[in-house]
């Protein structure tokens, strides 16, 4: 508790500018009640296009980005016969090198729900009608796609909240003829999203759900790396409804967390991996002020090697970012990215504009948006001093050095775990003497004339 007491105040008395995010830039209002946003080089051409899938017209869709730097060219629909069309993944099923398109369709009932793909026939956008993988699941939700039986091609894995079932088809030659149906569980009750990841490092892919109606995070080890799945292993079972699920690194310890969202209590969370073999820590809320969070992702936003979260949510019609603030699981406050979407239902990233930073997308469904939010790679005082302050060796025995380029120093402290100060030295320092600390992790708090950062080092023996 004094740790985190003493973490949250170094970081709450830091000005923290983050990375700024541009205006909405409107791809289309033509996807009738939007669900789902993905990002791929659908057309070969070396830049990101974007795809949807909407509900209401029953479309799937891509659009051009025309020169690679976020301008996008009409709706090209792929199909507009698919009764719901709810999730969009894409990715190469038929190992042909190009990007196919792979989509749930909900149903207006349990019995036309589907799972097809669509192989894209030139490698430039044409696609091929709809490839049936199976019509016996019920109320189809969630698609992703993995090589879960380890034999180098990528087979399809579903989530479907009418029977409350995860299931997984294996693509039998590579090229996208897909076995029968394969049920990891029929117990994950109004399930609405799934993933495949390595969470217990064994150099496998497990998978990852929610149980919505349960109010569970569950997961399921494949324990021979063939896809075959032990029973359910709960996450944590103090969720309140939770839609979404994504796994990253939120901690820097090389292992996969898991990050969730709760619409019912208007919160995003992150559960830490404690072993990397999968048992997981208590809930961590980075927030519990978004109404109705509809959709959770991770990536980098920052440039600053960790992993920060995004959210979207429906009933205030936001789409917003947290920052990691010390690459430990610590988050900042919420930075609004927009508040112009109505009813956001999904977030996805991806760098759209080919300058190296990673850009928004998001898919609301009232107003029938797909919509993009260039990064400009403005990160302000707090990553400018991060990218010009190295403090090494890393692990240390005796000597730190301190390298400020074009930045004068005024202080620096050393603090150990218990926020205890260790060290203080005043003035434009370059270097510290810690030989008579003991061995462990320590912060160095350099404060300059332009604000102060925190860097975590090792102190060996």
């Amino acid at each position: 508790m004094k740790l985190q007491f003493f973490l949250f105040f170094i970081f709450s008395s830091v000005h923290f500018s983050y990375s700024q995010f541009g205006e909405q830039l409107i791809i289309t209002e033509e996807a009738i009640r939007a669900r789902s946003v993905f990002a791929a080089d659908v057309d070969g051409d070396n830049d990101i296009d974007v795809l949807s899938a909407s509900e209401n017209d029953n479309k799937v869709a891509w659009y051009e980005n025309l020169d690679g730097l976020g301008t996008f060219g009409s709706q090209k629909v792929i199909t507009n016969t698919l009764v719901a069309a709810v999730d969009v993944f894409a990715v190469d099923l038929d190992g042909d090198t190009d990007i196919d398109v792979l989509v749930a369709s909900k149903g207006v009932s349990q019995f036309d729900s589907k799972l097809v793909w669509f192989e894209n026939l030139n490698g430039q956008g044409t696609f091929s009608n709809e490839i049936l993988i199976s019509d016996e699941i019920q109320g189809a939700i969630s698609v992703f796609a993995a090589d879960l039986d380890g034999d180098l091609d990528l087979d399809v894995l579903s989530a479907s909240f009418s029977d409350n079932t995860v299931s997984w088809f294996e693509n039998t030659d590579g090229m996208g003829t897909f076995g029968t149906r394969q049920i990891i569980t029929a117990n994950a009750l109004s399930t609405r999203d799934v993933i495949a990841i390595d969470i217990d490092s064994d150099f496998d892919l497990d998978v990852v759900t929610v149980s919505t109606a349960s109010d569970e995070l569950l997961w399921f080890e494949n324990l021979n790396g063939m896809g075959s799945f032990g029973s359910a292993r709960l996450i944590n079972a103090d969720t309140n409804g939770p839609l979404s699920v994504f796994t990253a690194d939120m901690d820097g310890d090389s292992d996969m967390d898991v990050i969730s969202n709760a619409p019912a209590d208007n919160s995003v969370f992150w559960y830490e991996n404690l072993d990397g073999l999968g048992d997981f820590g208590k809930k961590n809320v980075i927030t519990q002020e978004l109404i109705s969070a509809f959709d959770v992702y991770a990536a980098d936003l920052d440039n600053d090697l960790d992993m920060d979260v995004l959210a979207v949510s429906a009933n205030d019609d936001k789409v917003v970012w947290f920052p990691n603030l010390d690459g430990l699981g610590n988050f900042g406050a919420m930075q609004i990215i927009s508040t112009e979407t109505d009813l956001a239902y999904s977030v996805y990233v991806a760098d759209i504009n080919n300058d190296t930073f990673l850009d928004v997308l998001s898919a609301s469904s009232v107003d029938n948006k797909i919509a993009w939010y260039k990064n400009s790679g403005v990160f302000g005082v707090q990553d400018f001093l991060a990218r010009s302050i190295t403090i090494f060796p890393n692990p240390t025995q005796d000597t730190l050095a301190i390298k400020a380029k074009d930045i004068t120093l005024t202080k620096v402290e050393v603090y150990d775990m218990l926020g205890r100060t260790l060290l203080s030295v005043k003035g434009n320092v370059n270097s510290l003497d810690v030989s008579a600390l003991q061995s462990g992790v320590l912060f160095v708090t350099v404060h300059t004339e332009l604000g102060v950062i925190v860097k975590k080092v090792i102190k060996v023996l």
